[in-house]
């Protein structure tokens, strides 16, 4: 009896003493919180939930669970926002292991967080392993504060065109950020930043044209800080830039702009279900690299400023390339030397065809390409964790995830026969990674060998086809649906349709610069491939709407159902479920070497090949800067926008 009483009295002592470690643990974290099973399970369950207390512009409200036991914890949080929104997220961390989990807001969400300026964030748990155990714990939630200031707002730019801006990082640990400088709403100078603790001059260059535009009066400029690190906040404040008191100059003539073939011959024109007009589309102008007009993004509906109505270009170009991390990069990238204030900046559609237009005349031997205006297609991918060829992350030698901003626009037409036989397609495509890879291309993207595509019932054997006379491609292929397979078996997976890159730039010699090889997909095309109908001489499609209203077993699952009891109408029709806007992406490969110029400036042939440090005729420049991580790392391939659908309830149709 005795014996039992001592046992049970050290049993107390130590349970009582693990309650006190744990409550000093718990103690040490102000938004934290130390979960554990009942008392009689408390040496099997101790799990440990933290709460970050700021939420950047990215609107990520970020959550960590440790499982600080000898066993696997798992379970879910229910997360409430005092100022509106809720989420419930599952976790597993494995034993001394932990768990990030995220909860980004709407932006909505986030306005009412910043309005108020605090909210209450209320965690419930529910432990399910290795016991099962409730929980509540609050938390405070601000607005992330920003970490860099300006510290002077009134410059003075000399002749050099360039000024010294004054900025200060208050983060112990240092501030990355883009620095932005803008008038009436176009972009002028782009910089990245990475500062240490303290007060820093960062240089900003105008262009002659920008310099030009200045006065000894003082003028307004905006200056738009997004910092990454050590949160994502963003910041404007207004700067005014002068001239010195000098002898005026005279003002430099705004230069004259030239239309491109890509905004004169191959803009969009109106189909008669169609309600913008074309002066509206024509106003979506950027001005390229080479200083003239192209068509750019816009939203497949607006509202047209000469009515105050609502309506409909009938196509639409995929992602808002605004919503990208990078795009004021990018942007600026491919804005011209002599840009002049006010003119567009964004992403040129037909850049490289007009370039091989200009290549070709100078090197001779090569076939024009000029594709149509719908079929230019955005991709955005934010924040991009990268994952190595066994799916671990990647991370640098500070041991901090490596993440990419990735933005593509890539020509994808999924309406013709042309891709049946044309393997060559333009592709912009821009990286930057937290590992210091930076990489912006413009190229055509051959997609496997020209005359060839492969059909969806047997991806691996090639399909012979005719007409192209482009060169051969050097890996990557096009998985076109064909009338057979899909007729046979009309799902989603034989109806999807597959491009696979394979992108590289080279010089001469092929030594390889950089290697990407993205692959796009469609999930409701309004082409398939007829192999039947096809001829010596021709690449015969077939629509698969009609399949809907065939006699021999109508198709009436997936994307067809419910079309065989309407009355028939044309493929081109609003009604018609198949437009070419149902589209995902996946990224895989990003490879570059360290044998581009120091300044990572290299131009190429419109292909991406015979890429030099100087220019020709018709050279497209091409950006490639090696991180510390992203060399000849084999990536895992990842995919993106699942279920995006940018043809809904827009006005889109084929063609698009």
């Amino acid at each position: 009896m005795t014996h039992t009483t001592t046992r049970r009295t050290a049993s107390a002592r130590g349970s009582v003493a693990r309650r006190a470690l744990l409550l000093a643990c718990a103690a040490l974290l102000p938004v934290s919180l130390l979960v554990t099973a009942p008392t009689a399970a408390l040496a099997a369950a101790p799990q440990k939930v933290t709460v970050t207390p700021s939420v950047g512009t990215d609107r990520v409200v970020s959550v960590a669970v440790a499982c600080t036991g000898s066993r696997a914890c798992a379970g879910s949080l229910g997360l409430k926002l005092s100022t509106g929104g809720s989420k419930t997220v599952k976790y597993e961390a494995k034993a001394r292991g932990s768990k990030t989990l995220k909860w980004t807001l709407t932006a909505a969400q986030y306005r009412a967080l910043t309005a108020r300026g605090s909210a209450t964030l209320t965690v419930t748990g529910k432990a399910t392993k290795p016991s099962k155990a409730s929980f509540t714990q609050r938390a405070t939630l601000k607005p992330a504060a920003a970490q860099l200031s300006v510290r002077g707002t009134s410059y003075t730019v000399p002749q050099s065109r360039k000024f010294e801006l004054s900025l200060k990082c208050a983060a112990a640990g240092g501030c990355t950020a883009s620095v932005q400088l803008a008038r009436g709403g176009s972009v002028l100078v782009t910089r990245s930043v990475q500062l240490k603790q303290g007060t820093h001059a960062v240089a900003m260059q105008l262009t002659a044209a920008q310099y030009g535009a200045l006065t000894e009066k003082p003028a307004a400029y905006a200056l738009t800080v997004r910092e990454t690190k050590p949160a994502a906040t963003q910041r404007t404040t207004a700067l005014t830039l002068a001239r010195p008191a000098t002898t005026p100059e005279p003002e430099p003539e705004a230069p004259v702009r030239t239309a491109s073939k890509a905004y004169v011959e191959r803009n969009w024109t109106p189909a008669a279900v169609d309600t913008c007009p074309v002066a509206l589309h024509e106003s979506y102008q950027t001005i390229g690299p080479d200083g003239k007009i192209y068509p750019t993004w816009h939203p497949a509906q607006v509202t047209d400023p000469a009515t105050g109505r609502l309506c409909s270009f009938g196509h639409e170009h995929g992602a808002d390339p605004r919503s990208s991390n990078i795009f004021d990069w990018v942007a600026a990238f491919y804005a011209p030397s002599d840009l002049a204030a006010g003119e567009p900046v964004g992403i040129p559609f037909g850049y490289t065809s007009e370039e091989l237009e200009n290549y070709g005349h100078e090197h001779g031997g090569m076939a024009m390409r000029h594709e149509d205006n719908a079929g230019h297609k955005v991709f955005v991918a934010n924040g991009v964790k990268m994952l190595d060829a066994d799916r671990n992350w990647l991370r640098d030698a500070a041991g901090n995830q490596v993440l990419c901003d990735v933005l593509i626009k890539q020509h994808q037409g999924s309406w013709s026969a042309d891709a049946t036989s044309n393997n060559a397609h333009e592709s912009e495509f821009a990286a930057r990674c937290t590992d210091g890879t930076e990489l912006i291309t413009s190229i055509l993207t051959r997609f496997g060998n020209a005359n060839e595509m492969f059909g969806t019932c047997a991806p691996d054997e090639p399909i012979p086809t005719v007409g192209s006379v482009l060169p051969a491609g050097d890996g990557g292929r096009r998985i076109i649906p064909t009338t057979d397979c899909v007729r046979a078996n009309p799902t989603d997976w034989t109806l999807y349709e597959l491009w696979e890159s394979d992108s590289k730039i080279t010089t001469a010699d092929g030594t390889v610069l950089a290697a990407f090889d993205p692959w796009f997909g469609i999930r409701n095309p309004s082409r398939v491939y007829d192999r039947a109908a096809s001829t010596a001489t021709t690449n015969a499609i077939s629509r698969p709407l009609d399949f809907a209203w065939y006699s021999d077993r109508p198709a009436t699952d997936y994307l067809w159902a419910g079309l065989a009891g309407t009355e028939r109408f044309d493929y081109a029709d609003p009604r018609s479920p198949f437009n070419g806007a149902q589209r995902d992406f996946y990224l895989g490969e990003l490879q570059l070497a360290s044998g581009a110029a120091q300044s990572g400036i290299v131009y190429s042939d419109p292909y991406g090949g015979s890429a030099r440090a100087d220019r020709t005729v018709g050279a497209i420049r091409q950006l490639i800067r090696p991180g510390s991580v992203l060399g000849e790392v084999q990536l895992s391939r990842q995919k993106f926008d699942a279920k995006a659908d940018f043809g809904k309830n827009n006005g889109v149709h084929a063609p698009n």
